[in-house]
Parts: structure tokens; C-alpha cells; sequence
């Protein structure tokens, strides 16, 4: 859908919170959520949750549940890209040492050790939301 834009609002009475009497309110917490779409983008809304056999709520519910939303981390990419680029040209300096014959057993294992730490940064970034990295 495009240029969706929402709107988040907590129903009063859906809190769990005390009142000012001291009583609990132990209700569902429920909240409302107002999305702003084109009438294109309704009629295939509609469309989409009527072939689900959903109502629109609960197939876009589905939805977000499939397609998580990605947030976009600039500055956390640009460090990891970086980084990416730092660790590889280190790698890439050992593997001309082996290339010509001079590589030593203890610049392969800090090969190894620069690969796991490029994994480790990009599962970092990954677990900050981008679905797609490592």
C-alpha cells in the first residue's frame, strides 16, 4: 500500500491502571489505529481481506505479522559498511601474504577471527530490524 500514513491513540478504558478511587481496571488493553489510504489502495485492501475472507483489521494484522516493517538504520550501516571495508582490506593484505607465499598460520586465524567479527556486526544490525542483513 502506499503512502499509508497511521496514527496510534490508547483507548481510555483499555488501560490497566488504577482509577482515582484506588479500584483496578483489569480490561483488555485495546488500541485504535487510523490508517490514511487513497481510495485505490482501499479498494484493494477490501479486495485482498474479502479473497483472505478476513475483514481488513484482521488481514492487515496478518500482514504485518508476515512483512514485518523495516526500519531504515543509516547510521548504523554506514558504521557496519565501514567496518565491512576496514576488516576487509586487513583480509585482503593476508591473502596476498599467502598468495606470494609468505602468509603464516596465525594471519589465517586472525582472517577468521576479522570473518566472525563482520558476522557478529551484521547480526548486531540485524537484530536493530533489517530482516535482510547477515
Amino acid at each position: 500500500m502506499s503512502d499509508l500514513t497511521l496514527h496510534y491513540q490508547n483507548t481510555a478504558s483499555g488501560n490497566i491502571a488504577e482509577s482515582e478511587k484506588g479500584v483496578k481496571n483489569t480490561s483488555k488493553q485495546s488500541h485504535r489505529t487510523c490508517v490514511r489510504m487513497s481510495a485505490k489502495d482501499n479498494k484493494l485492501l477490501k479486495e485482498k481481506s474479502a479473497a483472505a475472507r478476513l475483514s481488513a483489521n484482521a488481514w492487515l494484522m496478518a500482514q504485518l505479522e508476515i512483512n514485518r516493517p523495516v526500519l531504515h538504520r543509516e547510521e548504523e550501516t554506514w558504521e557496519t559498511v565501514r567496518f565491512m571495508d576496514e576488516t576487509g582490506r586487513e583480509i585482503n593484505a593476508i591473502a596476498r601474504d599467502f598468495n606470494s607465499g609468505y602468509g603464516a598460520a596465525e594471519q589465517l586465524r586472525y582472517a577468521v577471527h576479522l570473518l566472525g567479527d563482520i558476522y557478529e556486526r551484521l547480526h548486531a544490525v540485524r537484530k536493530m530490524g533489517y530482516i535482510h542483513a547477515a
